[in-house]
């Protein structure tokens, strides 16, 4: 059966990138509806392959027909995650990091908690490695500081940039206003709003991290890879950020 097969260098590179392209794609779709509907496949492809084993010449040109248009019937279910997969191929390796990510971290916190005390609702998103710029657009373009006092100044119920979000990029605040896709309506429980709505939406097409304040009750969550986090308290959310943000710190110059 093997006879004149011969195994070289090429093959075990051939074997390795399809390795690298399917870790890369179930680390992609873990912990997101593209499971179950993966799941799902699976089982009409089984149901396939038994209806040809049995001779179900009716189930078999039902499946046959349905597998002749696989690719569309692929994009279409796994939109969402296809289009997430380009935006991180695509991201900047060479792109700037926040000159030290523990300022940062305390920053969010004490603006989140801020908003929280006043009873105030806000949307920070932290832009990471997927480039957000396309979303300047439906903003305001502004350059100030992570500090409470910016924060609360923007998202004050009586301010003219109230609405929408903040982004928040190497450190900075870089725009205001701005609108973000809104998650399906069924991504997320019946008690919550257009604001985390619009969290969990942008977390399904990026890798950015979202903080989510409630202006009902108070809550403070953590919205990121398509999924939003119990309510947190300070330290719930300054360990979560530190957990994602902290590989974003550059080294410290040395000093001469």
């Amino acid at each position: 059966m093997f006879e004149g097969w011969k195994f070289g260098f090429v093959d075990l590179i051939d074997i390795a990138l399809v390795a690298v392209v399917v870790y890369f794609v179930l680390r992609l779709i873990r912990g997101t509806r593209a499971v179950q509907m993966l799941t799902g496949l699976a089982v009409v492809m089984l149901v396939y392959g038994l209806s040809r084993a049995f001779g179900l010449l009716t189930v078999e040109w039902m499946f046959g027909h349905f597998f002749s248009a696989f690719i569309i019937i692929v994009v279409v279910l796994f939109q969402h995650e296809i289009r997430r997969g380009l935006m991180r191929v695509a991201v900047n390796p060479l792109g700037s990091a926040p000159a030290s990510a523990g300022v940062l971290i305390e920053s969010l916190v004490e603006s989140s908690f801020a908003l929280a005390h006043r009873g105030w609702g806000g949307l920070i998103v932290v832009e990471r490695d997927t480039g957000l710029k396309h979303l300047y657009e439906s903003g305001v373009e502004i350059d100030a500081p992570v500090r409470a006092d910016v924060v609360q100044a923007l998202f004050c119920p009586q301010a003219p940039m109230h609405d929408g979000a903040v982004i928040v990029r190497t450190g900075n605040i870089v725009a205001a206003r701005v609108l973000l896709p809104l998650a399906q309506a069924s991504a997320l429980a019946g008690g919550f709003g257009t604001r985390h709505r619009a969290a969990v939406g942008l977390t399904e097409e990026s890798d950015a991290l979202v903080i989510v304040v409630s202006e009902e009750n108070g809550d403070v969550r953590l919205a990121r890879e398509g999924r939003l986090s119990e309510a947190l308290d300070s330290q719930g959310l300054r360990r979560e950020l530190a957990r994602r943000l902290m590989t974003m710190q550059t080294p410290e110059p040395e000093v001469v």
